[in-house]
Order: C-alpha cells, then structure tokens, then sequence
C-alpha cells in the first residue's frame, strides 16, 4: 500500500515534483541506507567498475560518463560484478537495436496522437518516486509504427533516468489499457515482449518498485502468463492488477493521480515535457549523458 509522505519528500508542504533541480539531503541519506551508497564507497566502487570496463573487449571501446556509471552502480546497491554485468547488457542491446534509442521525429508531436502513449506525471509519490503513465488506447496503429513506440518509450525512460531522485528512488509504472483493441494485441508476441522486459529490466538502470495494470481484459491476463515467464520473483511481487481505477487510491495519494483515476491532476503539463526530452536524446549516446543536476 502507499507509505506516507516522509518530511524528505515535502516541500512547503507539498509532495516533491517530478522536474527536480538538486538532490535534498534526505535522499542522500536514503540512497546510503538503501543502496549501500557513501562518498568513499561511490568512488572505490567506480574505480573497480571502470577497471572491469577497460579489461573487457566488448565495453572499452567506449568513454562511458560517470554519470551513466553511477545508475548502474546505484541500480546494483553498489554490486560491482552486478552493475558491469547490467554494463555489458545494455552495450549489446544498444550495438544490436541502436535505431530504438534514437529521437522521433519532432514533427510526430505535432501530427500524431500517438505520442501521448508515455507520459511521467507531475508529481512524485510519497516516498519520491517518479510515477509513469502508459495509455496503450493512445496508441493508433495505423499512425505510429510499432518502432517508433518503442523509441518514444525507451527515450522516455533514458532521460527520466538522468535523475539522481529517480535512480535512488526508482518507477512506479500504471499501465492503463482502456480502448485497447486487437489492433493493439497483436504485437503482444513473445518474441516483442521478450525484447521490451529484458531492454528495461536487464539492460536499463531502472529500479520498478510497483506495476499496476488497470483496464485489463482477458487477452491481457494471457498475455501476462507470457510476462511473468520473463520476471523475477521480486518483479512479479510488485505487480498489481486493478478491476477499478479507483483502487489506484489505495496506493496513491489522490494529490498525484490524474483526474480520470479519481485524483487531482491534469497530465497535460507533462508533453512539453516529453517533448524536449526527445530533443535532448539526440544527444544521448551509448555513452551516456550528464545527469540533469
């Protein structure tokens, strides 16, 4: 269920937003107690992951930012051996699928609906986590091709990640399938989901800390005996499915849903967001970017 707000994640008495511009001490001290994090450990941890980078063929071809490190680092609560493992999955996905991780067309956010499918809300959950909204019904098929789904998504994720809150603090996803047809279900294969589990969850430093899906059919409950092959345990733990949008309300507060889940927000505010995202992924390389602060 949702935690309460702690006084981390307050300001002027209000919870965090989503666009932050530094890293409140608070969560300093929480990615100390939760990800093993600590300035003398951060730096001994980095060196010990760019000495297994330079020894190994496939990564040390590439001038990797600290910054891009450091998520896998914190992704791994300072594993090494587990961050260069995440390291090397992320460069092979990248070397094999580069044509994902490129911008859209700018010119889409103008004449596509389309690009409204992903979209991070305003506002973070009580204990500072980002909240993504996935509306799978806002995908028009015959206007976006699956491709450029995927691009949209996974450039989404790469730059909601250049936030030190988000990488200390993680996602939680709310997959709204409401006007989903069988237009949509038929990319639903093995093969397609395979390939979107692994790139986020074995190659992007992205912690889940809770998936909830509302809107279901039955299609999606067998799609999902195909997932949940793909996840771990710990993953699966973490998923919720919901007969009511409103069952949203037991795990977030109202301050931070949308207005179509019984809550208070308006998610518009967030496209300019995604945006100029698009925009700045053209600079993101297979060798990172800086983090936003």
């Amino acid at each position: 269920m949702s935690s309460s707000a702690s006084n981390g994640n307050l300001q002027d008495g209000k919870l965090l937003p989503f666009q932050m511009d530094h890293l409140p001490e608070f969560f300093l001290k929480k990615s100390e107690i939760e990800l093993n994090e600590t300035p003398e450990d951060k730096r001994e941890k980095m060196q010990e992951l760019k000495t297994m980078i330079a020894g190994n063929q496939a990564t040390n071809v590439y001038n990797f930012e600290e910054d891009i490190l450091v998520q896998y680092l914190r992704h791994s609560k300072f594993d090494v051996q587990r961050a260069f493992k995440h390291v090397q999955n992320y460069v092979a996905l990248r070397s094999k699928h580069s044509h994902l991780f490129k911008s859209i067309p700018d010119d889409y956010f103008h004449s596509k609906n389309s690009v409204h499918f992903v979209l991070p809300l305003p506002e973070r959950s009580p204990d500072g986590c980002t909240i993504v909204l996935t509306r799978t019904g806002k995908w028009d098929t015959g206007e976006m091709a699956y491709d450029d789904l995927v691009r949209l998504s996974m450039m989404t994720f790469c730059q909601m990640m250049r936030d030190p809150m988000t990488q200390i603090n993680g996602f939680k996803v709310i997959h709204d399938f409401k006007d989903t047809t069988w237009s949509h279900y038929r990319y639903c294969t093995p093969r397609n989901l395979h390939f979107l589990f692994y790139a986020t969850i074995d190659c992007i430093p992205a912690r889940y800390k809770e998936i909830h899906f509302i809107n279901e059919s039955f299609v999606l409950r067998a799609v999902w005996i195909i997932i949940k092959r793909f996840l771990s345990a710990k993953i699966r733990s973490r998923v919720f499915f919901h007969h009511k949008v409103e069952e949203l309300l037991d795990y977030f507060p109202c301050s931070v849903l949308p207005v179509e889940f019984g809550g208070d927000l308006q998610v518009d505010t967030m496209k300019e967001w995604v945006r100029k995202a698009n925009k700045d992924q053209q600079e993101n390389t297979i060798n990172g970017q800086r983090n936003f602060y």
